[in-house]
């Protein structure tokens, strides 16, 4: 495998090559032959071949049945998937958490889930003089978060036990940290539809979260109001919650659930 120096670090031609060929095939306004892309990316025809058959067997390129020629294969929306559907998800959300910020008075926000951690990728501050902020891409706990408790409660069980298991840490006197009583917890969230966070994270910071669904019926995203503990008492509590889920049911419609063909 031969490597080239640019811009100060080593850079692998194979792989330069091949982005090379999918960037070709990304600009070009019809299907490519063999030659004619070679002849556009500078580079032997079997050089091309060769990372033609590479690309294929990930589905990156496809040939149609006919001439052969080239055009980019679903492994790329495949590969490219995960962040157009998170990017529609903000776009889509954003006028929903406008209206429920402009509504309350406080923070409401997206989460997407990593596989271990809520991560927050879209917020809209409130409008009173004391609200909560976070910054987008802040990964927060699963077990001491609204947001992370409701996409715990989507895991299936055997993915959940190992989770609650491990030693939970303490962030505040208020953390859930007995497996046993965040598994109760889990259990009223997944009868109620929504989670609450009462300071189990930070002191003096609360929440209310719920999940909003995608076309296929899996949730896309979680929707969640941030409020300081002073503002949140029990009635206030139940308020948020009841918005939180309806906007929440809004947000899946907007993205498509419940239209699935049946």
């Amino acid at each position: 495998m031969s490597a080239e120096t640019q811009g100060g670090f080593q850079s692998i031609a194979a792989v330069d090559h091949a982005l090379a060929v999918l960037k070709t095939l990304a600009t070009s306004a019809e299907p490519l032959g063999v030659n004619e892309l070679a002849r556009r990316i500078g580079l032997h025809k079997s050089t091309v071949s060769r990372l033609l058959r590479t690309l294929e067997n990930h589905h990156f390129i496809q040939r149609d049945a006919t001439h052969g020629r080239i055009s980019l294969g679903l492994g790329v929306v495949a590969l490219a998937g995960p962040m157009l559907g998170a990017m529609d998800v903000i776009a889509i959300g954003r006028p929903v958490l406008e209206r429920i910020a402009n509504t309350t008075g406080e923070t409401v926000s997206l989460a997407l889930w990593n596989g271990k951690e809520a991560v927050m990728v879209e917020q809209v501050l409130g409008t009173r003089t004391v609200v909560h902020y976070t910054w987008r891409g802040k990964a927060v706990p699963a077990h001491s978060t609204a947001v992370g408790k409701i996409f715990l409660s989507f895991l299936p069980d055997s993915e959940v036990r190992p989770i609650l298991t491990a030693p939970l840490e303490r962030f505040t006197e208020f953390t859930i940290v007995d497996p046993d009583k965040m598994a109760a917890e889990i259990a009223r969230i997944r009868q109620t539809g929504y989670a609450l966070n009462v300071e189990e994270n930070e002191l003096e910071s609360c929440g209310v979260a719920s999940a909003a669904y995608d076309f296929n019926g899996k949730v896309a995203t979680v929707l969640n109001i941030a409020i300081p503990k002073y503002r949140f008492d029990g009635e206030q509590q139940l308020r948020l919650a009841e918005i939180v889920v309806e906007g929440a049911r809004e947000l899946s419609g907007k993205l498509g659930y419940g239209n699935r063909a049946r």
